[in-house]
């Protein structure tokens, strides 16, 4: 797959097939996200890889889904769950501040690089960092940032011309995510 090819078929999936997700191709996620860049090359972004089952359990009801859909459609069914998660964390004692832009970087590289191995993905902010800390016994110098929900998509999600809402709906087995047109967000050529 091309790169433009994967930039646009990278979608937001919530709904996973439960095959497992070969280690290898999780820990190589991870190093894509190792090289994407940092300020001042200071590299504070760590990972928790999250593959048992029993692990995946416990960490379900710590990640909330879907904000924009009525509640009954917002979290994946029984048997749709995530089959991995990664756990995005910041070093503090590597970097203090500042590394907002470090981390959107990896995580993108996760993303791209997922949808390049067939994966979904779900990048969730919308979790309880407190519960996560103690379940995964995450030292307090760490800051949990985001977490993203991994597996082979079980559902389909195709964008849409944006009109008058940014909010993305389910039809079936089917997420319509709104994305405005290129004209409408070059501000200014010159």
């Amino acid at each position: 797959m091309d790169l433009e090819e994967v930039i646009f078929r990278r979608r937001t999936i919530r709904r996973f097939k439960q095959d497992p997700i070969p280690s290898e191709e999780l820990k190589k996620l991870i190093d894509y996200a190792r090289v994407a860049p940092a300020g001042s090359n200071i590299q504070c972004v760590e990972y928790i890889l999250v593959e048992t089952p029993s692990m995946r359990e416990q960490m379900f009801p710590l990640v909330k889904w879907a904000s924009s859909l009525p509640k009954e459609e917002r979290t994946p069914e029984s048997g749709r769950e995530p089959a991995a998660y990664i756990i995005v964390l910041v070093n503090t004692d590597i970097k203090k501040s500042y590394f907002d832009y470090d981390v959107g970087a990896a995580v993108e590289n996760i993303l791209l690089g997922a949808v390049n191995f067939g994966i979904g993905c779900c990048w969730m902010g919308n979790i309880n960092a407190g519960k996560i800390r103690r379940l995964l016994e995450i030292p307090e110098n760490y800051e949990i940032k985001h977490v993203i929900s991994l597996g082979y998509p079980d559902e389909t999600s195709k964008m849409e011309p944006y009109k008058d809402s940014f909010k993305y709906w389910k039809e079936g087995n089917e997420m319509h995510v709104p994305k405005r047109d290129l004209a409408d967000i070059i501000f200014k050529i010159l």
